[in-house]
This record gives C-alpha cells, sequence and structure tokens, in this order.
C-alpha cells in the first residue's frame, strides 16, 4: 500500500458537525471523513468547507460552523494550516492541518442584507481563523452574487463583481466548482478586466468529457484553470462519476495525471458529507464502495501505481501538487 501524505481539498465535516444531532468527529458510520478514517489514510491536510444554502438562516448556519472549526482545532489531533510554513509540515506532523474555505458565499450574507455586512463578517473571519483556502459564490441555485451549476444562464451579478475585488491580493482563491459556465467565464473574463490577483481552483470537480454533468468542468475551463496554475480537486461522489463504474474515477485522474494536460494541478477533493444528507434513490449510494471513505486513498494511489502512475506523479497528486500552489499564492499574499 501507497502512504504519501494527503492533503484534500474539499468536505462537509463542519456542517455535519453543526447540523446533526449527536454528530462526531469518531462516528464512521455518519461521514467519510471521520478521524479514524483519515488516520487510516494517512490524511495530513483538510481543508474544511463552510457550506450553508441559499436560503434564510443561512448566516446562522454559518456561525455555527465557524464555531465547529475553533472547536476541532481546540483538539490536540488538528492544528490549523494558515501560511506555507505550516502547510509544509503536513510532511512530517503526527497531526492533521486543517485549512477553512466557503463553499458558499450566501453564508456571510443573506439575500435582503447590505452588502457591506458579508465584508465585516470575512474581515472577522481572516481576524480569527488567519487564512481561508478559497470562496465560492454560489451553489447550486442562483444566489446575489451569480448562478450556480443549475442555473446555466445566469452569470456574474454585481455582488460578485464587488465579492472578486474584496479577495484581489489576499490568497485567497475563487472556486468554480459550483459555478454555472457562464458565471465561471464571467469570472474569469472580470479578473482579466480589472486585473484582479485572485487565484482560480475547482476544489470538487471532475472531467466533463468523461462523465457529462453540469458539476464537471467542460475543457474550456480545465485549459484555463491549468494556464492559470489553479488546482482541480477530484470527486469522489458517484454522481459525478459514472452511475455504475467505480473504476471511472481512476480514469478521471489518469487523464489528469498526464505531463501534457494537469499533472501540475490535480488534487483530491473528495467532497465527503454526512452519509443520510441526500435520500433520493438516485442518489444511493453516494459513494462507490471503492472510495467511500478517507481511509481510502492509499489503495487508490496503489491502484494508479498498477496502471502505470511513477511515483514521482503519485506524490503530486497526493499532496505535493497543494504545497506547489499554497507557495505561489498564500506566500505572496503576507509579503
Amino acid at each position: 500500500m501507497i502512504h504519501f501524505p494527503v492533503s484534500d481539498l474539499h468536505c462537509d465535516l463542519l456542517s455535519y458537525l453543526a447540523t446533526v444531532p449527536g454528530a462526531s468527529i469518531h462516528k464512521t458510520e455518519d461521514i467519510g471523513v471521520a478521524l479514524p478514517y483519515m488516520l487510516a489514510g494517512n490524511v495530513k491536510h483538510q481543508v474544511l468547507a463552510i457550506y450553508t444554502p441559499t436560503q434564510v438562516g443561512s448566516a446562522s448556519l454559518f456561525q455555527r460552523q465557524l464555531a465547529a472549526y475553533q472547536l476541532l482545532i481546540d483538539q490536540k489531533t488538528f492544528y490549523p494550516v494558515t501560511d506555507y510554513s505550516t502547510a509544509q509540515d503536513i510532511v512530517t506532523s503526527r497531526h492533521i492541518g486543517v485549512t477553512l474555505a466557503i463553499e458558499n458565499a450566501s453564508g456571510l450574507c443573506e439575500e435582503e442584507e447590505d452588502l457591506t455586512v458579508a465584508f465585516k463578517r470575512l474581515d472577522g473571519v481572516l481576524d480569527s481563523c488567519e487564512h481561508l483556502f478559497y470562496i465560492g459564490l454560489t451553489h447550486h441555485p442562483e444566489n446575489r452574487f451569480g448562478g450556480g451549476n443549475y442555473s446555466e444562464n445566469v452569470g456574474l451579478k454585481e455582488d460578485g463583481k464587488r465579492l472578486l475585488d474584496y479577495l484581489s491580493g489576499r490568497g485567497i482563491a475563487v472556486d468554480l466548482a459550483h459555478t454555472s459556465d457562464r458565471l465561471a467565464h464571467d469570472i474569469l473574463n472580470y479578473l482579466d478586466a480589472q486585473s484582479l490577483q485572485v487565484p482560480v481552483i475547482a476544489s470538487h470537480s471532475n472531467f466533463r468529457f468523461l462523465w457529462d454533468h453540469v458539476r464537471n468542468l467542460p475543457t474550456e475551463l480545465i485549459k484555463e484553470l491549468i494556464r492559470r496554475k489553479g488546482l482541480i480537486g477530484m470527486n469522489f461522489l458517484r454522481a459525478y462519476i459514472h452511475p455504475s463504474k467505480p473504476e471511472q474515477l481512476l480514469e478521471h485522474i489518469l487523464w489528469g495525471l498526464k505531463p501534457e494536460f494537469a499533472a501540475d494541478y490535480l488534487a483530491f477533493g473528495a467532497d465527503f458529507f454526512y452519509r443520510y444528507a441526500i435520500t433520493r434513490p438516485d442518489r444511493i449510494p453516494l459513494f462507490f464502495a471503492e472510495h467511500e471513505n478517507a481511509s481510502k486513498y492509499p489503495e487508490i494511489l496503489a491502484e494508479l501505481s498498477g496502471r502505470g502512475v511513477d511515483q514521482a506523479a503519485l506524490a503530486k497528486l497526493s499532496y505535493k501538487n497543494v504545497l506547489s500552489y499554497i507557495k505561489r499564492n498564500w506566500r505572496s499574499a503576507t509579503q
């Protein structure tokens, strides 16, 4: 088995801890990123996304998840990764580094609140947590910032532009994982037109040319992410891989690892969340058994090795691409 340290770009552990009665970091029956799974999979860095739906009460839910993050890093098992120095520790640390992120900007500001409230809340988050890995403007539906995955004709709105202005120069990425295609293109065009310094990533998205789903990246956006030296986190959810072929996840990864494609920008973004959050029959099982929890990373790496991927490429996928990204973007934000 291959045991490189693993850095994963996305999970919904905080939402689980903040909303599910009796939730515990130790409950393997509830979530694929429970602590025993992370330890077994040699996870050394986990990005913890604050997820809130676009609805009344999103700001309150945001605060509850922020509190869950603070409780987590108060435990000896975890420590905050907020700069390149602490990021380097993931290679040797006995503990698990965590970095905060925001999956849907609706949690920063209710739809009817003044936008300045969002910036005050962000200032407060950065004062207490020092750094955010990324912010996604939307989730599946449309909100005040732009169009989500299922609102394909909705692009970047004025509030979205103001949020991008705020992010410029802070080393915080804008995440394209839950944008409509139009919003993604609008974001890229706005960043260029305004000469904004905002990294761009897709924290948990696969490749649409391998599985045609709106949550997966079209080829032109993949090329833009590579050109901008962003990151693409491979998503383990069955719906975004294939309805019946678990081996298709390897195909997504193998494509990304091609030297002429995204070998320097590919990472993991498994997207583990509460097992019972979705009950629709067509979505069950949420994950294939082969990659249903964080203990599976060594097995996935071993399978890739068996498919001819060399150790250097596996190390990049596992953690080195994330470290390189952090070195490029976080250090410059503090100079």
